[in-house]
């Protein structure tokens, strides 16, 4: 499954790339269906997320390194290289600009309504990444 990151730059400034989460592990279901899935990892704290129409974030970190799933609205995120990206409902990001400058957000449509899934700390984000 393909998911935006945005990251702390060396310089740091942020960016945004691209993982791949392998879905490598398959399990048959009683009806014969080959199903797919990530290998699980321990989510320490998930929580639900709302923010209100117009609201505006400037500079500022992740808190954690997390997979964030919107489930209504639309955000909108911007790093330090001037680019800028938009989610809506069913769609995944992976917050990960922890440190540096950071980046913005904005509610472009909202309320926004989305599902924080924080990542182990020792979880290997490199090995995710999109060549």
């Amino acid at each position: 499954m393909r998911v935006t990151r945005f990251y702390t730059t060396s310089d740091g400034g942020s960016a945004f790339d691209e993982v791949d989460i392998p879905v490598s592990v398959v399990s048959p279901d009683a009806w014969g269906n080959a199903l797919r899935m990530s290998a699980s990892f321990v989510s320490p704290a998930v929580r639900i997320f709302e923010a209100p129409v117009g609201a505006f974030q400037d500079w500022h970190n992740a808190p954690r390194r997390q997979l964030c799933v919107m489930m209504q609205g639309i955000w909108e995120i911007g790093t330090t290289d001037g680019q800028k990206r938009r989610w809506g409902p069913g769609e995944p990001f992976l917050p990960d600009d922890v440190d540096g400058k950071g980046h913005t957000s904005e509610v472009i449509e909202g309320p926004v309504r989305m599902v924080f899934i924080p990542l182990p700390v020792d979880l290997d984000l490199d090995a995710w990444r999109v060549a």
